[in-house]
């Protein structure tokens, strides 16, 4: 069976980015991939420590034992990877930033990708009405994924975002669900 992992990166259990990555595991889940869930507001995650011991050559994860440990068994199980973040302050929000530290491990001591082949998607709410107004922070999260030998698989913004998302905005991160899956 397939597997997906989808990385909530906003600290609203209920908020909209939730809404919309709920979608995406519904879609993912009626194409019978199996979704695995990591909330990246846990506060049991730590931040990379900088100790370099996933440049060893023989690496394959961090070596701080929190949340993320069994994250990375599942990173390498996993034909697809969603990230849903809010745009805090124009940026990303720091959990989501926290995530991109600790994926260090995915690359290699040479900087090549540990566990290429996976496909990506980007789900993203932003309060500005314009769905181009941050696009740079979204495409550097995606520029740094890319780099790990994934794949975009699809990207969904939410402009102007706040309540409930429309049924045209579930239906998008639905079928991006059912996409990631093929």
């Amino acid at each position: 069976m397939a597997k997906m992992i989808i990385f909530t990166g906003s600290p609203k259990k209920k908020g909209t980015t939730a809404a919309l990555l709920a979608e995406v595991a519904r879609g993912a889940e009626a194409a019978g991939v199996d979704v695995v869930e990591y909330d990246l507001n846990d506060k049991g995650l730590r931040g990379c420590q900088g100790c370099l011991s996933c440049r060893n050559e023989k690496a394959v994860a961090c070596v701080q034992n929190d949340y993320f440990k069994p994250m990375y068994i599942d990173l390498h199980d996993a034909d697809a990877i969603v990230i849903g973040t809010p745009i805090y302050m124009g940026n990303v929000t720091a959990q989501t930033w926290n995530l991109i530290d600790r994926l260090y491990p995915a690359m290699g001591p040479d900087f090549s990708p540990r566990f290429p082949g996976k496909k990506f998607a980007t789900i993203v709410t932003q309060g500005n009405v314009n769905a181009e107004g941050f696009a740079p922070a979204i495409e550097q999260v995606q520029s740094f994924l890319t780099r790990l030998g994934w794949d975009m698989g699809g990207n969904l913004v939410w402009a102007g975002a706040g309540g409930e998302p429309s049924e045209e905005l579930k239906q998008q991160a639905y079928q991006i669900g059912q996409e990631l899956a093929v």
